[in-house]
């Protein structure tokens, strides 16, 4: 049976200056505002705290109630505000210790990767570079190639398809990451680095490290 191994980028593969709560913070109110500016109304992101569910939600009320122009304008002027922090974020990620040698332990076992991340493919282009990462995949899965992001499944069930695999692997650190393989009825793994930081979500598996990964994977292998 094929296995497949599918990543989230940052806080996962890479460390960014943007992990940091104020930055998280910052981003997400400016996200709410460019939205509003740009159409989106209040009421369609009230309640709302994630960047990302803002977006999944505008995307829905622009295809229910705008033109196509409208669309194309929205999405346009979301680029440019996104690049300027996915960008910079890039530039300045820094490499986990354990990531180099866990992509190699799964490529030399012939296990496919795959990356599915909610940034963009300038940004994945540009810490690939930087960090030597683009062998190591056999897909990668930006937000351009999606319609809805983490926590929807659609990325994590394009990746899949074109891997041709069915036993399936998601390594993220966040609730939408987990959500996402819930979704896509794949296994969930969450790196979470710091042992005394309490998880409060549901996911198939938890672990301080990358390199636990491919123990786990080789385990299910087997029970399957």
């Amino acid at each position: 049976m094929a296995v497949a191994v599918l990543f989230d980028l940052e806080e996962t593969l890479v460390q960014t200056p943007w992990a940091h709560h104020k930055h998280v913070t910052e981003f997400r109110w400016k996200t709410k505002e460019r939205l509003t500016k740009l159409g989106i109304p209040p009421s369609v992101l009230e309640g709302i705290e994630r960047a990302t569910i803002m977006r999944n939600k505008a995307s829905e009320y622009v295809e229910k109630n705008l033109t196509r122009a409208s669309s194309d304008r929205i999405q346009r002027e979301m680029e440019r505000f996104l690049s300027r922090y996915e960008l910079d974020s890039a530039r300045r990620s820094k490499l986990f210790p354990e990531t180099i040698t866990t992509l190699q332990y799964l490529k030399k076992r012939g296990v496919k990767m795959g990356l599915v991340t909610n940034t963009s493919m300038r940004a994945v282009d540009t810490v690939f570079r930087l960090h030597g990462l683009n062998s190591y995949f056999d897909v990668v899965m930006t937000r351009e190639k999606v319609k809805k992001l983490k926590p929807d499944p659609e990325g994590i069930v394009l990746a899949a398809e074109r891997l041709g695999a069915k036993n399936l692997f998601m390594v993220g650190d966040l609730v939408h990451d987990a959500l996402a393989a819930e979704r896509a009825k794949v296994t969930s793994i969450i790196v979470k680095r710091n042992p005394e930081e309490k998880l409060d979500f549901r996911a198939d598996y938890v672990v301080h490290s990358l390199t636990q990964v491919p123990v786990i994977v080789e385990a299910e292998t087997e029970r399957t």
